[in-house]
C-alpha cells in the first residue's frame, strides 16, 4: 500500500513538474511576441487576430497587425491611403482575391499588391497611384457585398479580381445571389488559444523532412475520405457557380463606376505535372479532400478556359497570369502562392495590363530603376 502511494506521489510529482515546464515555454513564447511584434501578453495572437467578425462576414479589423501582416484604418491590408488628390492622372487600384493576393509567403512589402504599386508609380504621366488590397485569406469571389462596401470606402478607378477556383470545391450554388453570412451582435469570446502550439507546428512544418510531412497529410487525407464522396474531377454545376460569381463582382464593381482586369490562376505546376510535383499536390489536397490529386490541375485549366471566355464576352482586359508565369519553386512558395519573384511577375503583367488600357507605355514603367 505505502508502495503504491509514492508510486502516485511520484507521477503527481512529474507531472506537476510537466505542466510547470510547459507554463514556463508558454510564456516565454508569450514573452518573444511582446517583444519582437509588440503583441500583449495576455489574450490571443495569431494570423486571425488581424480579422473580425462582421455583417458581412470576416473582414479585417482596422489596425491591427500579426507578423508582417498589417492592416490599416480601413482594415484592408497594407499602408494607410492618401486622400484623393482630385487630380485626373492619379489612379487608385483594387485588388480582390483570397489569400494568393491577400499575400502568404512574400516578403514584407512584396506581396504582388505593393508590387504592383511600386511600378505603378514608376508610370510616366501619372502623378500618383496607390493600390487598395482587400483580399481575404479562404475569400470566395462571390462576396460581392464586401467589395461594394470597400469601393465605397475606398473608391477605385480599377478592380483586379484575380479569383481561387479550389474556393468553390463542395460548392454547386454560387454566392452571388445569397443574403451575407451575419454573426451575432454578442459573439461568444474566443477561446483561450496556447501561443507554443502555433511555434510548435510551424518549427515542425520548416524542420520535418519532407516525406513524413508528406506521409503525415496522407494519412489525415485518408482518414477524412472515411466521410466523404471523393470526387475525381469537379462537376460542370461546381465550375458555374465559380464563374457566375465572377461575373457578379464584374458587374458589382462595374456598377461603382470601376474598370475590371481579371486575371486567371497561375499554380505551380503548369500544364504538367513534373517529377517531385508530388508531395506539393498532396499538401494542396490535404485542404481539399474530397477532389482526388488529378483533379486539381483538371479544375485550373477548366477554370482558367472559363475564365478567358468570361474575359472576351465581358469586353475587360485579362491577366493571363495561369499562361505567362512559369510554374516551379522559384515562383511559387507552395502550390498556389507567390515567391517574391512571382508576385514580382504577376505585378509587372498586371501593371502592363492597366496601363496598356489607360494608354500609357509599359516599356518604361517596367524597366528597373
Amino acid at each position: 500500500m505505502r508502495a503504491s502511494a509514492e508510486r502516485i506521489k511520484t507521477v503527481l510529482t512529474w507531472l506537476g513538474y510537466g505542466l510547470l515546464a510547459l507554463a514556463t515555454l508558454e510564456m516565454a513564447a508569450r514573452v518573444e511576441d511582446f517583444w519582437r511584434s509588440g503583441a500583449p501578453l495576455l489574450g490571443n495572437y495569431s494570423i486571425e487576430s488581424v480579422f473580425q467578425p462582421s455583417d458581412l462576414g470576416k473582414e479585417g479589423r482596422p489596425g491591427a497587425h500579426f507578423g508582417k501582416w498589417q492592416m490599416n484604418a480601413l482594415g484592408f491590408r497594407g499602408p494607410e491611403l492618401a486622400p484623393p488628390s482630385g487630380s485626373r492622372s492619379a489612379l487608385r487600384v483594387m485588388t480582390v482575391g483570397a489569400s494568393e493576393t491577400f499575400g502568404l509567403y512574400e516578403s514584407p512589402e512584396r506581396d504582388y499588391p505593393r508590387q504592383l504599386e511600386a511600378l505603378l508609380r514608376r508610370a510616366p504621366g501619372l502623378a500618383s497611384a496607390s493600390v487598395v488590397n482587400i483580399a481575404l485569406p479562404g475569400m470566395r469571389i462571390g462576396r460581392t457585398a464586401y467589395l461594394e462596401r470597400s469601393l465605397q470606402k475606398a473608391p477605385s478607378q480599377w478592380v483586379l479580381i484575380y479569383p481561387t477556383p479550389a474556393n468553390y470545391i463542395g460548392t454547386t450554388v454560387g454566392f452571388c445571389a445569397e443574403p451575407p453570412a451575419t454573426f451575432p451582435a454578442s459573439p461568444e469570446p474566443e477561446r483561450p488559444e496556447p501561443r507554443l502550439k502555433g511555434k510548435l507546428v510551424t518549427l515542425l512544418k520548416q524542420h520535418l523532412p519532407l516525406a513524413v510531412m508528406t506521409l503525415l497529410r496522407r494519412a489525415s487525407i485518408r482518414w477524412a475520405e472515411r466521410h466523404l464522396a471523393v470526387m475525381d474531377s469537379l462537376p460542370e454545376a461546381t465550375l458555374d457557380a465559380f464563374v457566375a460569381d465572377v461575373d457578379c463582382a464584374l458587374q458589382a464593381a462595374q456598377r461603382h463606376g470601376a474598370r475590371v482586369v481579371l486575371s486567371t490562376h497561375p499554380n505551380l505546376f503548369g500544364p504538367e505535372l513534373a517529377a517531385g510535383d508530388g508531395a506539393a499536390l498532396t499538401a494542396w489536397r490535404s485542404f481539399y479532400p474530397e477532389l482526388r490529386e488529378a483533379g486539381f490541375l483538371d479544375m485550373e485549366r477548366r477554370a482558367n478556359a472559363r475564365l478567358r471566355q468570361l474575359a472576351a464576352q465581358r469586353g475587360v482586359p485579362l491577366v493571363d497570369a495561369a499562361a505567362q508565369i512559369p510554374g516551379g519553386t522559384q515562383t511559387f512558395a507552395d502550390f498556389v502562392h507567390f515567391t517574391d519573384a512571382g508576385a514580382e511577375r504577376m505585378a509587372s503583367l498586371a501593371a502592363q495590363t492597366i496601363l496598356e488600357a489607360e494608354s500609357a507605355s509599359p516599356s518604361e514603367v517596367l524597366s528597373k530603376p
